[in-house]
This record gives structure tokens, sequence and C-alpha cells, in this order.
């Protein structure tokens, strides 16, 4: 937050209401940086989400009541419009003022040991290919269903994406990734259930994107959009057993890959002391 008497900067104006599960946007819309800089739209998300953003951390890195969180959480709906040149500094500043005001919120930060695997080059070498260079560039744009095709990938128009479908286990199409954009990836799905955040570092010394299909057994929602991609392919039923390996194994028979254990590092954590489930607007 501001100091030295600096002024508080505030949204021109904001709410934030309560929201339910079902078909709908999912994400932060808008804002500094993009097409519609004035504006921001994010409905069917939780409060881990919004104070995380505001704070410029991972979601993972913020903790608090059950209730704020991913796994059966509070769902809210937030819009908001600011000035014209607002900067992404500034407008995370004034989602910090707004959520604690709204949540009559009381939190604190700290430092907190969290473990680390590295991304490395497997013995034999890695199995993946580079983009072509002549590959149209720019984030994909899927709405609805996309078709998959005769192994259970997604099958992706030309550009930057992620997108995992459920098939008899998690199938992921990779397009001009980078190693550092999988260590990211990789962070979510190398954790254990109910475990403190792995993070996962690139290691391999790869550099520019590349193409490339990972299939491994795990659980959880059944579409996963990354980083690039708006909008979703649509559920596809439930999880069966999929007979496939792990992620640890998938990456060092299908990319070459590997994951090795790094050592702990220290990052600054949001904990969230106290929070009204309902905002004062509502």
């Amino acid at each position: 937050m501001p100091g030295n008497g600096q002024e508080l900067i505030e949204f021109d104006a904001a709410t934030i209401k309560l929201d339910q599960p079902g078909p709908g946007q999912r994400g932060m819309r808008g804002g500094p940086g993009t097409d519609d800089p004035g504006r921001v739209t994010w409905q069917k998300t939780w409060l881990q989400n919004l104070v995380a953003t505001a704070f410029h951390l991972d979601r993972r890195n913020v903790s608090g009541p059950a209730w704020i969180g991913v796994n059966g959480g509070q769902l809210y709906a937030f819009a908001a419009t600011m000035p014209d040149g607002t900067s992404r500094h500034d407008f995370e500043l004034m989602l910090q003022k707004f959520l604690i005001e709204q949540f009559r919120m009381k939190l604190h930060h700290e430092l907190r040991p969290f473990p680390t695997y590295e991304l490395v080059v497997a013995a034999g070498g890695t199995k993946i290919k580079p983009t072509d260079p002549n590959a149209p560039v720019g984030p994909v744009r899927l709405l609805g269903q996309m078709p998959l095709d005769s192994d259970g990938f997604a099958i992706l128009p030309p550009g930057h994406a992620v997108v995992g479908v459920f098939n008899s286990g998690l199938h992921v199409t990779f397009q001009q990734y980078t190693m550092s954009e999988l260590a990211e990836y990789l962070t979510g799905e190398a954790t254990p259930q109910g475990d403190a955040t792995h993070y996962v570092f690139d290691k391999t010394g790869l550099t520019g994107g590349f193409d490339f299909k990972l299939k491994f057994d795990q659980g959880g929602d059944a579409i996963r959009v990354g980083p690039g991609v708006e909008g979703s392919a649509g559920a596809r039923g439930e999880l069966e057993p999929s007979g496939l390996t792990n992620i640890f194994k998938a990456l060092e028979q299908q990319l070459g890959l590997k994951l090795v254990k790094g050592k702990d590092i220290q990052l600054d954590t949001i904990v969230i002391d106290h929070a009204e489930r309902t905002p004062a607007g509502n």
C-alpha cells in the first residue's frame, strides 16, 4: 500500500458480488496492458485469486480460511473501471484497497519455506520440437468444444496456447511454449495433493518456443486452460482410471525432460487473519 503520506488511489467504480458455480466466464478480462485497459471483469473466482492478483503473488502463496480457496470455496464476480493510463502497479494498489475494505480484511506478510524442483534435460536428450519460426504468433482464442486427434489431444489453431483434456488421463497440447512457461505449468502438477506448493524452475538451458504433447495420470478439473487461451474446451465426462504414468515419468519418457529436487526457497506469503465472507456491497 502507498505510504509516506501518499494519497490512496481508487477505482472509478468497482463492485464485487457473490457468484455461483456453473458455466460462464472464468479468468480476469481486461485491465492495464490489454485491449480493454480501463475495465476489468472477473467472474466465478475466489478471494484467494483476487488477493494474489492484488499483491502480485501466486495464489498458492495466499492462505486463510478454507472458504477463500479453490477447493469448494465461495465464488465472486468482480468488475471495475479505472482512469485512462492506469499502470499495472496502480491497478494492484487499487485492488488491494478495495478488497481490504469490502471484506473487512486483516492480513499480514510472512516468509515461508517452499520446496522446489529443477526442470532439466534427461539423459539421452530432449524429444520436443522447436516451434516453426514462420508459425503465426500471438495467443490462441478458443471458444466452445475443440476437436480431438486420434490420441485424445485437442487440435488447436496456430499460436501460443496450452490446453489439457481429460480423456483416460490428462492429455495436454503445448504450442509455442518456452521451458520457463512449462516450469510454471508444472508447479501446479508436481505438487502432491494437500502439500505445500512445489515450485519448478527451468534449468534446461533451452531457449525459444517448442510444440509438444504430454499425457499423464492426474486428478482434478476436467479441463485445464493455460496462459494465452481464452474460453474453455468444455467438460468431457468423468475421469476413468487411466493406466498412465505420473507426471515425473511422463516428462522423461515422452519429452526427454526430468524433475530433480532443488533447495527450499523462502517466499513472501499473505496470511488472511480475518475476512467477512459476504462483501460490504452485497
